[in-house]
């Protein structure tokens, strides 16, 4: 390289070494931390809708799956939150369940005894009929 008379360019200067100033630097590390999902109670809501009142275990079940998509996004407190709620109507769908066989056994258990008190009381009339029939 020259300037523009066609000259050298000079010679670089030696300076002594002079102390460089260093900024500091500040390394930021984050932890992670590991964040324990709230339960979803799902193997209660699907139970609760599988094997006792099924209308109201649907309920248990979309409340659990809506737990588990809060857990996934963070929210730990709308987790929780369905958590419960499908632990609370799964809990109603089984007692629900429960009330309604018991229902329905008392209800067959007075048919079968109305139905053998009718039978044992129609077989002794007709037998009295019959005897008065000779």
């Amino acid at each position: 390289m020259t300037d523009m008379y066609g000259n050298p360019p000079p010679p670089p200067v030696y300076c002594p070494e002079q102390p460089q100033l260093q900024q500091p630097v500040v390394v930021v590390q984050q932890m992670q931390q590991h964040v324990v999902s709230p339960s979803s109670n799902s193997l209660i809501a699907w139970l609760s809708c599988l094997c006792f009142f099924w209308p109201l275990g649907i309920i248990a079940v979309l409340k659990s799956i809506e737990s588990n998509n809060c857990a996934q996004r963070g929210d730990m407190d709308g987790a929780r939150r369905n958590g419960e709620d499908a632990k609370k109507w799964a809990i109603i769908s089984i007692v629900t369940g429960i009330l309604l066989v018991a229902v329905i056994v008392i209800i067959y258990i007075i048919m079968i005894a109305t139905a053998v008190s009718s039978a044992s009381s129609w077989n002794s009339s007709w037998t009295e009929n019959y005897d008065n029939w000779d």
